[in-house]
């Protein structure tokens, strides 16, 4: 979410699949088991009163985008602006976690052997730029993905999770125009999850000739790449005006030309401001200079409650903090002294103290316990700081048990508010239990997440937002088998590089779920995927947090999504403001 989600930057990881094969003969459009879809939250509009159109709407965000290049977006702020500028070929219905709906594609077919997607375009679409969005102009994008540019690979995240490889390591096998409104996509093996995977924004189609003309194939850091700087072009109902002064704002104006008129945007111009501290920026929202802020702090709460003039907009919790640990360190290695861990920490404790009026209730599992696939995890018990030393006691690390204990600096997560804080209190409470603890901590966008990633640390504090509810894109990236070297290690074995969980059982039972097509099947495989992965205890999972925003009474049609797939074309300001 961070990444807009744990911020981890894997170098590469790939999902084991099953092999399958069959005809390919088209089949009606599916989607994925929606999971049961909470209430968004909604920016009040009262009885008749009709949107107006015009304006311009401040908002408040926690930072500047990092790139508008959309395969390359990991971060919620890039997240945000590029919603509002690209569309994707499906989409997910506004609030919704997974109800699919139709977005550059109109309809899609899926081969009775699911793995070919027939995808039948909207018609008439042009890119802000003026050039024709096709068949031609998607092919060109898919296979952007493919073959994503060298340059380009160390900032890449979802391509590679989702396609596991470039080139022929690529999940993406052919890519087929059927005629200008047509195209395919065949993949090597079955992902049940892969139309919602096309909901997200990495996934999104950019102008061919403005990557071309901007030289965006070149490395981030080339300076003849100035496409996300000054030309992101998509197909969406905003466009970039041109405008962004790093640390000072960042500009989108409405598209005049959209090819959707039923739902053209209704604001002239969105500003996106970024204010890192959350009091600053509730203070900007008090006094006017901004319309609506993100990431209100949980202590913030009650204040905008009580303020008339604000709306509180809370987001369903679909984050998991977690307290995990890598199996190739010791004494992680050994699932006695990981269980002592689980049941020495008091996490409505840690809930009262640092998630406060609901911003996170006390987790037992990956899987959020609004997901279909969810059973309580009885594996890391309840906290109990007797079995906890009777745990340790027995392991192969008898206290004084002495271990490393990582966590990030310079960061504030909606699953990890406070980190050096929450450190020091779960610090207490393993003490308690006969740990010694050897506290490590890195700047988040310093070094922190690309060392998790890599497997460098024994224990450490992660977390993630879900970009859609299927455990396809929570547990099955997680314990996927990473592709790349770990930390400059080959491994010579199938190895998961950030938790080092190499169960060939739970990496068997994960590429079972991600391939298989029926819904009630697939659920009870993601279960026993859980149970597998639970009894392993690779992390003790410590909060679902949700997230809030604030707005002023002004503003109109804002719905909120737990994964933060919100539309912008949505949102108008009454004529008051």
């Amino acid at each position: 979410m961070n990444r807009m989600r744990m911020g981890v930057v894997f170098a590469a990881a790939a999902i084991v699949f099953a092999a399958c094969s069959g005809s390919s003969s088209p089949a009606p459009s599916t989607a994925v088991t929606p999971a049961p879809s909470t209430a968004a939250s909604v920016a009040p509009s009262p009885t008749g009163l009709q949107p107006v159109n015009g304006g311009t709407w401040i908002f408040g965000s926690a930072s500047d985008p990092t790139t508008l290049d959309a395969i390359l977006i990991q971060d919620g702020e890039s997240f945000r602006i590029a919603q509002q500028i690209y569309e994707t070929l499906i989409k997910l219905a506004p609030g919704t976690t997974s109800t699919l709906q139709p977005g550059l594609a109109k309809s899609w077919d899926i081969s009775a052997d699911k793995l070919t997607y027939t995808f039948h375009l909207q018609t008439g679409v042009k890119f802000s730029d003026g050039t024709p969005f096709n068949a031609d102009a998607a092919i060109s994008n898919v296979n952007r993905w493919k073959d994503l540019p060298a340059p380009l690979q160390g900032d890449d995240y979802y391509d590679i999770t989702v396609f596991g490889g470039y080139g022929k390591d690529s999940n993406i096998k052919a890519v087929t125009k059927v005629d200008d409104s047509t195209f395919s996509i065949t993949l090597g093996t079955a992902k049940a999850d892969f139309p919602t995977a096309m909901t997200l924004i990495p996934f999104a189609m950019q102008s061919p000739k403005a990557l071309k003309d901007h030289n965006a194939d070149l490395g981030s850091k080339d300076p003849k790449n100035d496409y996300w700087q000054k030309a992101p072009t998509g197909t969406g109902p905003f466009m970039f005006a041109g405008d962004f002064q790093s640390g000072d704002h960042y500009t989108i104006v409405k598209n005049p030309n959209y090819w959707d008129a039923a739902n053209a945007a209704h604001l002239d111009k969105i500003i996106f401001k970024p204010i890192a501290e959350s009091a600053n920026r509730l203070a900007a929202l008090k006094a006017g200079s901004v319309d609506t802020i993100d990431f209100v702090d949980a202590n913030q709460t009650p204040e905008v409650k009580k303020d008339p003039s604000l709306v509180l907009l809370p987001r369903t919790p679909l984050a998991i903090g977690k307290l995990a640990f890598n199996q190739t360190h010791k004494p992680f290695d050994d699932v006695k002294v990981r269980t002592a861990v689980a049941l020495a920490i008091d996490k409505q404790a840690l809930v009262d103290q640092y998630f406060p009026n609901g911003a996170a209730t006390v987790a037992d599992s990956d899987l959020i316990d609004k997901m279909p696939a969810y059973e309580p995890n009885a594996a890391v018990g309840k906290y109990n700081l007797d079995a906890a030393k009777a745990m340790l006691a027995s392991s192969s690390c008898p206290a004084p048990c002495k271990i490393d204990f990582w966590y990030p600096t310079n960061t504030s997560r909606p699953y990890m508010v406070d980190p050096k804080g929450e450190f020091e209190l779960i610090r207490q409470m393993l003490e308690a239990a006969g740990f010694v603890i050897n506290p490590q901590s890195k700047p988040w966008r310093g070094g922190y997440l690309t060392d998790e990633a890599n497997g460098v640390y024994p224990m450490f504090f992660i977390g993630w937002i879900y970009d859609y509810a299927d455990p396809a894109d929570g547990p099955g990236l997680f314990y996927a088998t990473s592709t790349a070297d770990c930390n400059g290690v080959k491994q010579t074995k199938p190895h998961n590089c950030e938790f080092g969980e190499d169960n060939p059982a739970v990496g068997a039972a994960i590429a079972k779920a991600i391939a298989e097509p029926d819904d009630a099947t697939r659920t009870q495989d993601w279960k026993d995927v859980m149970k597998l992965v639970n009894a392993d205890v690779p992390d003790v999972p410590l909060v679902w947090a949700g997230s809030q925003l604030a707005t002023t009474t002004h503003v109109r049609g804002y719905v909120t999504s737990p994964t933060q797939s919100e539309y912008f074309n949505m949102v108008w300001k009454d004529a008051g403001s």
